[in-house]
């Protein structure tokens, strides 16, 4: 590599690790919003609003989202303006790139065997204990900490990581970024899908209406399985499977893991419906992954 090419390489990951902090940021403000504006207001200006802390991004208040979506927009015109050269073909390559490969569907069969099985004990031996263990540890700081943790695994949160993988591999020219931005898209779409199926055929009670695990209750009060962590270990599933940094896999991990414990301290599902969402969201995670990444380490088609 020649000095000028390694002088652009080095700018180029730099701008990389200056797009990922700010979109790091913009992900936590994501999950307070906005009690950063409820609380200046408390401090300096006293006026009445009709938001709180409790408000939820893209539910309660949309009218006080448009300043959040004004910097996100922000961000966005700075990484479009900061790439050297836009690559808007890639993501229609990789999608033509894409086969499926016969020998995945035994395995990904497989994994859904185990993962029933781990499931059926999960709630054959610990959804009760789990459940009483979750009414014993409840307190103000596990209500806020269940809060802010089902924040991150829904709204546009999920939404918002997709785009920015997709748009800083197109900005910098990072083909493994656009890879992970589209099987995350597939991933989290079949997953989805799978689930909500899932969800209307079992139509398990929540633990929130004290009717018990096997309880049948069709509707918006259906449990099993849980979408928020379905989609949040079908997202981080992508990075687990396909990502090269150690660190960033572990905590994925731990996040998506994160969103499913504050959804049965939440008691809006017991720990079967996690472990289920769990196996639905890596195995869809898994089989995208490989087929997109069968692909990404060959040569760029012209």
């Amino acid at each position: 590599m020649s000095t000028s090419d390694e002088r652009y390489r080095v700018s180029r990951d730099a701008k990389r690790r200056y797009a990922s902090a700010a979109f790091m940021t913009l992900l936590i403000l994501s999950v307070f919003w906005p009690s950063p504006i409820v609380s200046s207001n408390r401090l300096w200006i006293g006026e009445q609003l009709d938001v709180d802390e409790l408000s939820f991004l893209g539910r309660e208040a949309p009218s006080w989202d448009v300043v959040f979506w004004c910097m996100a927009g922000l961000l966005l015109l700075l990484i479009l303006q900061s790439a050297d050269a836009l690559d808007f073909g890639e993501p229609l390559r990789q999608w033509r790139a894409m086969r499926f490969d016969r020998r995945l569907l035994p395995r990904a069969v497989a994994g859904l065997v185990v993962g029933a099985i781990v499931t059926t004990l999960v709630w054959l031996l610990l959804d009760q204990p789990i459940l009483a263990w979750a009414e014993g540890v409840q307190s103000d700081l596990t209500e806020d900490l269940a809060r802010l943790l089902n924040r991150l695994g829904g709204g546009m949160n999920p939404v918002m990581v997709v785009a920015f993988f997709l748009v800083c591999g197109v900005a910098y020219r990072e083909r493994r970024w656009v890879s992970y931005a589209m099987a995350m898209a597939i991933a989290g779409l079949g997953a989805g899908i799978l689930g909500q199926i899932v969800k209307h055929l079992v139509g398990r009670a929540r633990p929130e209406l004290w009717l018990g695990s096997a309880h049948y209750a069709p509707g918006s009060s259906t449990s099993f399985p849980s979408g928020h962590t379905v989609g949040a270990f079908a997202l981080a599933g992508v990075l687990i499977f396909a990502s090269r940094s150690r660190t960033l896999r572990v905590v994925v991990f731990v996040l998506a893991a994160s969103v499913g414990l504050s959804r049965i301290l939440a008691f809006r599902h017991w720990t079967s419906d996690v472990t289920a969402s769990a196996v639905i969201g890596l195995v869809s995670a898994w089989v995208i992954t490989r087929v997109i990444l069968l692909t990404l380490d060959s040569p760029p088609r012209p």
